[in-house]
């Protein structure tokens, strides 16, 4: 599986392809809602890897860390096993002590199958605080971002 900036995809989107397996389904043959959150977060994960601000494996290993504390989502086309996916990511917009990153899922056809936004408040890791999006996740970041604010 190949993780790239995408060249042919909508500019400043990461990229992250997945084949929808059996167990990401529910009894009705598509998938289970909440395994387009979990889609998500495995893209975020990677495209953290990508800009070289890869998750620690322990919170106690960082001082600043981002949390997420809302998401949604939208399902537009039912998606079933075997389905290969394309999710781009995006950085909607980083303020002060929080970000808010796009996430477009598309299909093999090239349909839009869904999408979600999720929004990351960064936390002090000792006091769980909120404190200023530290500078190397803005410069990380920025390549990805669609809007400032």
């Amino acid at each position: 599986m190949s993780m790239h900036a995408s060249t042919n995809t909508s500019i400043n989107a990461f990229t992250y392809p997945l084949t929808v397996q059996l167990h990401h389904t529910d009894a009705y043959g598509i998938i289970f809602f909440a395994n387009q959150f979990k889609f998500c977060h495995d893209a975020f994960q990677a495209f953290l890897d990508h800009v070289g601000l890869p998750l620690p494996p322990r919170r106690e290993l960082v001082t600043v860390m981002l949390v997420i504390v809302h998401v949604e989502g939208d399902y537009k086309v039912p998606v079933h096993v075997g389905d290969r996916l394309r999710i781009e990511v995006r950085v909607h917009a980083i303020g002060t002590t929080s970000l808010q990153m796009d996430y477009r899922i598309f299909n093999q056809h090239g349909a839009q199958v869904g999408g979600a936004r999720t929004v990351h408040v960064s936390i002090d890791t000792a006091t769980s605080g909120k404190v200023e999006v530290p500078q190397a996740y803005r410069v990380a970041f920025a390549p990805y971002v669609v809007h400032v604010s």
